[in-house]
């Protein structure tokens, strides 16, 4: 009988991950994830960076797997069976893809299918503009694309309401694929094979980079870097001006809220002004009361301010 732990991966299978490029970090590699950069990708495959282990969160989701699975049948009929074996491309042994369940064949579909499993939070479906995330459509096509199956199911589990979302059919867009191919090669060729990295997006990216300054070295102004000084102090003028707009206008709102916690128009809930209490800790007061636990519990930590002057 297998365990629920069973289901988490392991340390030797992460590291291997650094050898091949798998469906779900097709969206990273290509700027369009909202959780990794191409540059904090390419660190990991090239061991500049270790790869992250598993989280609370990636555990659960692990271990909901095969309750969704069972689920789906459920709901559809289909029998999922695991397929612990990945898939491989002929020619290219870098581009890889794991499923969480192959669908046997059926009266309703003649040949086998992928069935992609997410447990996810309300939250993040509630401020996705489609249906589902573009980097699930780009993971689902790929395991389409390795497998040689010409469907797809998606089942969705909200993780903190419990709610099963009616199984998604997603049929195959080779389109979409020879794209994802083309793209895939190319940033594998481009950024493993020849050790070039992919240009930063974010502060992140770029502390990363360069994580600490030189004491007392100066970059002489060329017009170039000098243009882009003046273009961010453009911005900066508007932001603040936009920033004082915005506070007007909440105090507006707040003047007509008065006592009320909630502003609506019919059933659409429009601004909530909701009273809260939290509890902080009294750094100031811990500190006098206690200056040696204080000192005993403080943290050095180093990082690079960017000050516009």
């Amino acid at each position: 009988m297998n365990k629920l732990l069973d289901n988490i991966p392991s340390e030797e299978w992460v590291q291997d991950r650094k050898e091949y490029l798998g469906g779900s970090e097709l969206a990273a590699a290509f700027g369009k994830s909202k959780y990794q950069t191409p540059l904090q990708l390419w660190m990991i495959k090239t061991g500049r960076m270790e790869p992250q282990g598993s989280s609370p969160i990636t555990e659960l989701g692990h271990i909901l797997e095969s309750v969704v699975a069972e689920k789906f049948t459920e709901t559809t009929g289909l029998k999922a069976r695991n397929r612990s074996q990945a898939y491989q491309h002929p020619r290219h042994c870098f581009l890889r893809g794991n499923i969480d369940r192959q669908i046997t064949s059926s009266n309703l579909h003649d040949s086998p299918g992928v069935l992609e499993i997410k447990t996810t939070s309300s939250q993040r479906l509630k401020h996705e503009e489609n249906l589902y995330p573009l980097s699930w459509e780009y993971q689902i096509q790929w395991y389409l694309f390795l497998s040689g199956y010409s469907y797809s199911y998606l089942a969705i589990m909200e993780r903190d309401t419990g709610v099963f979302h009616e199984p998604i059919l997603i049929q195959r867009n080779q389109e979409l694929i020879d794209e994802l191919f083309e793209k895939a090669v190319t940033w594998w060729n481009t950024h493993i094979l020849a050790d070039i990295p992919p240009d930063p997006m974010n502060n992140e990216d770029m502390l990363i980079l360069f994580p600490n300054s030189e004491e007392g070295k100066i970059l002489v102004a060329t017009p170039g870097s000098y243009g882009l000084y003046n273009e961010l102090c453009k911005v900066r003028d508007r932001k603040s001006d936009l920033e004082k707009m915005e506070e007007y206008l909440q105090v507006q709102l707040k003047q007509k809220l008065g006592d009320h916690e909630l502003l609506q128009c019919g059933s659409k809930k429009l601004i909530s002004w909701k009273s809260s209490t939290q509890n902080r800790l009294d750094t100031p007061a811990f500190k006098q009361a206690h200056p040696e636990l204080y000192k005993q519990f403080l943290k050095q930590t180093s990082t690079r301010r960017f000050t516009v002057h």
